[in-house]
């Protein structure tokens, strides 16, 4: 046994627990040492850290205890932690005891201690270098374990599958988190629940996102502990074409009158689903409208050569400077002429010029080329534009051209419009159209996907934009027969 401690004690009590040797004259010579030094008034024991086993805490001890002589050697060496315990003065009841009760001014003191900490650290310039580390090692102790889960997991995926939701534990049940083992704190460090298994872990270890079995009942990609995300990561593609929202049919498949949703399309859509109908009812208003003659729809020749659509609803409002916000959708066309899945967008600008008035508008902008289509591919891009816009009642209209330009290109866009409120005016437009990509992983059901994979990827075409599909279908055809009469 090591020797990390001395405890000297007046005196010994025996302890029937241990096995007694074979008797021979060493063993005989060295009770007769010990029962010597039992009669001595100190006794020294060498003892070592706590050790945690099933039945609780213990602390090794040396049996036989040391020697007087023995002591004298090892008091000379490097002890930092060796001392005089007395009969009675080390128990139990001193080495675990009731958890402190964690009080505002703990709190306090700890963010005050992290914040000291981590200017320290960036004082010294010891900082970027030792999170470097940190994050490598962890990184490769991830894909490690990847790598085995996922060879496990080839073999319980119908085990996975078949999972059902597991009773949480009680928040009362860890004081830090169950992978980590970082101590709850809470501002700094809270305590998140694991969908998945149940367990308690902090947000850096449930950074993960994942679609559940069809047990669980939901369709959103839910928080899960990052072993469980791990576990997990082998039926995601199989789970996104059976409960993710992308996989289900649309509720909402009328843009007839009798539908209320169908008169005014609202400018900012809080989910995908919705954001699919908008489009389908501005599609649809504008076959109606395009309808009654030439100078009111997109020439055919622009249309049917389109490589994409982005579609949406914005509120514009203000006298001279105006502002606008929308949100809508974008679909690229392939190269066997299908139309690939939806990306959520959002829009946000300013104009200027001779104009007042509130709307509402449709757009539909034609993309003509793949660069076009690229500025949606990117996180945001810049659109800036001059139009002439003119709105009374129910149904205004409005034709303009647009630049376009992105990190990944930058293209001309024709845009068509429907307007629909009280607005008068010529102006100069900039908006930042942006990428929703929280949307989009919620709709789709993975955290890693982006607008290339879902405009330029290969992805199924969702069951839930069948009825944008089904519309886009009878607009084109509308076309072909005008164009053979």
């Amino acid at each position: 046994m090591g020797k990390n401690n001395a405890i000297q004690d007046p005196q010994i009590s025996t302890n029937n627990h241990w096995k007694t040797p074979p008797e021979n004259e060493d063993t005989s010579n060295s009770r007769k040492e010990i029962l010597c030094a039992s009669n001595s008034t100190e006794k020294y024991f060498i003892y070592e850290k706590p050790v945690y086993e099933e039945t609780g805490m213990w602390i090794p001890v040396s049996v036989p205890p040391l020697s007087e002589s023995d002591h004298e050697e090892w008091t000379k060496g490097i002890c930092s932690n060796r001392g005089l315990i007395h009969e009675g003065q080390f128990g139990w009841d001193q080495t675990i005891g009731p958890e402190k009760e964690l009080t505002m001014w703990d709190v306090v003191v700890e963010m005050l201690l992290v914040a000291r900490g981590k200017v320290t650290a960036l004082a010294s310039g010891d900082f970027a270098q030792t999170s470097w580390i940190s994050a490598h090692i962890i990184e490769q102790s991830w894909k490690e374990m990847a790598q085995t889960l996922t060879e496990t997991n080839s073999s319980n995926t119908h085990e996975i599958l078949e999972s059902e939701p597991p009773k949480w534990l009680p928040d009362s049940v860890a004081s830090a988190c169950m992978l980590c083992s970082l101590r709850f704190h809470p501002i700094m460090c809270t305590r998140h629940h694991c969908r998945f298994c149940g367990g308690i872990f902090c947000g850096e270890c449930t950074k993960g996102r994942s679609l559940l079995p069809e047990k669980f009942r939901t369709r959103d990609p839910q928080r899960v502990c990052d072993v469980c995300c791990v576990r997990l990561e082998y039926v995601q593609p199989y789970l996104m074409d059976l409960v993710s929202r992308a996989a289900q049919l649309p509720t909402h498949d009328l843009t007839d009158l009798s539908t209320l949703r169908s008169w005014v399309n609202f400018p900012w859509g809080q989910s995908m689903e919705y954001e699919i109908y908008k489009a389908t009812n501005t599609i649809c208003s504008y076959r109606k409208v395009g309808f009654l003659g030439p100078e009111k729809r997109i020439p055919e020749s622009i249309l049917r050569n389109a490589l994409g659509l982005a579609i949406l609803t914005v509120a514009k409002v203000g006298m001279v400077v105006t502002y606008n916000i929308g949100t809508g959708l974008v679909i690229a066309r392939r190269e066997d002429g299908s139309w690939s899945p939806p990306s959520a967008i959002s829009s946000f600008g300013v104009g200027w010029g001779a104009q007042a008035g509130g709307e509402f508008t449709d757009f539909i902008i034609v993309l003509r080329t793949n660069d076009a289509v690229k500025t949606f591919c990117s996180d945001a891009h810049l659109s800036i534009g001059a139009g002439l816009s003119a709105a009374v009642g129910i149904i205004g209209r409005t034709a303009e051209a647009d630049i376009r330009a992105g990190p990944s290109a930058h293209a001309a866009c024709y845009t068509y419009s429907c307007s629909k409120g009280a607005f008068i005016g010529f102006s100069l437009e900039g908006s930042v159209v942006t990428t929703r990509a929280r949307e989009n992983s919620r709709f789709y059901g993975s955290q890693f996907i982006n607008a290339t994979q879902i405009l330029c990827g290969s992805l199924p075409r969702p069951p839930a934009a069948a009825v944008l599909y089904r519309e886009l279908d009878e607009m084109y055809m509308q076309i072909e027969r005008r164009l053979h009469i």
